[in-house]
């Protein structure tokens, strides 16, 4: 906890990152990584496995945008570097300790266009406008984590859902090929493994069945100790 704390006090980033909870959450999941590093390495490899075998599908690309980049423990970030022209990393928030090749620059900014409209009082802005281009775009890990925020700050019953589909249909959009890692599934277990409760985030965003599907314990046994435990299908969309 101290060290969360110290990390908390001194990590620059804009005031809304910070008053939201952006921040704290990014610390918590670096932390949680620490932690849970044994449950979470298979899934970690078939993230980046997952986007290596698409970037490779396509050949050199001018431009490859990974959107959700985090501390990139799911990105292989050294070998997308001689992959592509330009490696550009998006998050709210970028922590110390990520390093980047010479041709990858990190953004952060407001991912989906939602949080920092409500943080300011103004309409959201066009979701990934600033990606347009025919380069590919790979939203890794990112989904069910956009809402999560954003529906603390607003009463709106169908914010979370819009801000599914808009991520979606934003990819969908992209004048260049683009990839979605998202959670499919995610169930609720409690300390004997019995399902509390059960999430379809495919459905709610609008999506077909994955091409490609993994478990990830998101919160294992060990982690949520006498609390609920979190498991998600991961799932791999070419869209």
């Amino acid at each position: 906890m101290i060290l969360e704390a110290l990390e908390y006090l001194t990590t620059p980033c804009p005031k809304w990152v910070r008053d939201m909870g952006y921040l704290r959450e990014a610390i918590a999941i670096r932390h949680r990584a620490r932690r849970c590093h044994a449950d979470w390495a298979q899934h970690q490899t078939n993230t980046k496995d997952a986007i290596l075998s698409a970037v490779r599908a396509y050949g050199h690309l001018p431009d490859i945008t990974i959107l959700g980049a985090g501390l990139c423990l799911d990105v292989p970030v050294q070998d997308l570097s001689p992959l592509t022209d330009r490696l550009t990393l998006v998050d709210a928030v970028r922590l110390r300790g990520v390093r980047l090749p010479r041709n990858a620059r990190y953004l952060c900014q407001d991912i989906e266009g939602s949080a920092a409209a409500l943080y300011a009082g103004t309409p959201p802005e066009r979701p990934l406008a600033d990606f347009q281009g025919p380069g590919l775009l790979i939203s890794v890990n990112l989904l069910s984590q956009l809402p999560l925020i954003p529906t603390r700050w607003s009463d709106d019953p169908l914010l979370g859902h819009r801000i599914l589909q808009r991520h979606v249909q934003s990819l969908r959009d992209h004048t260049g090929p683009a990839l979605l890692i998202a959670d499919a599934m995610r169930w609720t277990l409690d300390s004997k493994g019995a399902v509390l409760s059960q999430e379809n985030i495919a459905r709610q965003a609008g999506l077909p069945p994955p091409d490609q599907s993994w478990r990830w314990p998101i919160i294992p046994a060990h982690e949520a100790g006498k609390g609920p435990q979190i498991h998600s299908d991961v799932g791999v969309w070419h869209l």
